[in-house]
């Protein structure tokens, strides 16, 4: 991160990263600070985001 880039700023433009390190890290730490990264300074979602995360979820417990 760039000293004069927000933290708001720099965690948009790493979402993805910081998702992909929620879901495969093994470090419990790192993982929590990620995801207060985006917890904290991202965009709330959409209802229809929220709703297809949870179909997809729902989805991948009925599979297993």
């Amino acid at each position: 991160m760039k000293p004069s880039q927000d933290p708001q700023t720099y965690v948009n433009d790493n979402e993805e990263t910081l998702v992909r390190i929620i879901k495969h890290s093994s470090n419990t730490f790192v993982r929590a600070l990620a995801l207060a990264a985006l917890v904290e300074y991202g965009d709330d979602p959409t209802t229809e985001a929220v709703t297809e995360d949870l179909k997809h979820f729902e989805e991948s417990r009925e599979e297993n």
